[in-house]
């Protein structure tokens, strides 16, 4: 899949065929924007929740990373599976290979030496909250961002998903690289039957 986005996005944007990802209106040629394609209502996670509960949705929802929102819900973080992973790493010192199942307590899952580290190591990783780790530099954008502005972001932040603000910063939606590829196809679909 990545490389059909990639393939999408080489002929798209890089080569100057944003035009793909507008809608004609009367003659009148408009970008599709970020409200037009946003996933919502968004899952997100709070600051105070456990590493634990966060690999839990994301399992739950095949997700590779969601917002960290306050109780007003203005965004403030970004938590993923690779911050998970990278923490634990540090942690437990042994890469893992499943983030959502380092709060099990069986040795093949963690391959760690249980006998030898503890399962007190398991338990201060899952009770650890996503503040400690989760990245606060959020790329986001607008509701009124065009589509092709999202996908040079992605494409030069190596990054698989936008949160979408309002003008204070309160979380309206999210997209995601799966977002952009199902745009351009009903897109392309679109034109095809023009």
């Amino acid at each position: 899949m990545l490389a059909l986005f990639n393939m999408m996005v080489g002929s798209c944007f890089y080569r100057g065929f944003s035009n793909v990802l507008t809608i004609q209106n009367g003659g009148i040629s408009m970008a599709i924007l970020a409200k037009d394609v946003m996933t919502t209502p968004v899952i997100s996670v709070k600051t105070d929740t456990t590493l634990k509960r966060a690999a839990e949705i994301l399992d739950e929802n095949s997700f590779s990373g969601m917002p960290v929102v306050d109780d007003n819900d203005y965004l403030i973080g970004i938590i993923s599976e690779s911050d998970i992973l990278r923490y634990t790493q540090q942690i437990i010192g042994q890469p893992l290979r499943d983030p959502h199942q380092v709060f099990t307590k069986s040795k093949e899952v963690l391959h760690v030496d249980i006998t030898h580290r503890g399962v007190e190591v398991i338990e201060l990783v899952a009770s650890t909250t996503v503040e400690t780790l989760m990245t606060t530099e959020v790329i986001s954008v607008s509701l009124n961002s065009p589509l092709y502005e999202i996908v040079r972001l992605i494409e030069e932040h190596g990054i698989n998903r936008v949160p979408v603000v309002n003008e204070n910063n309160k979380l309206e939606g999210i997209i995601t690289r799966g977002n952009l590829v199902s745009a351009m196809l009903e897109k392309w679909d679109s034109i095809n039957k023009a």
